[in-house]
């Protein structure tokens, strides 16, 4: 990923491309799907923002 998208990421706090974020938002998975991917990767950035787009915790 290029410099100018990892500084939109920071300080904007969303990410770019997140295709499980993407498929939720679209009713493609559901909670539960969201949050099992986010279980998964909870121990890097990308599962931690999964879980907070999962409890809500980012808004569009």
């Amino acid at each position: 990923m290029g410099k100018s998208l990892l500084t939109i990421e920071d300080h904007q706090g969303i990410k770019i491309a997140a295709p499980e974020e993407i498929a939720y938002i679209n009713g493609w998975i559901g909670k539960e799907e969201l949050l099992i991917s986010g279980e998964k990767y909870s121990k890097t950035g990308y599962g931690q923002y999964l879980l907070k787009v999962a409890n809500g915790d980012i808004k569009y």
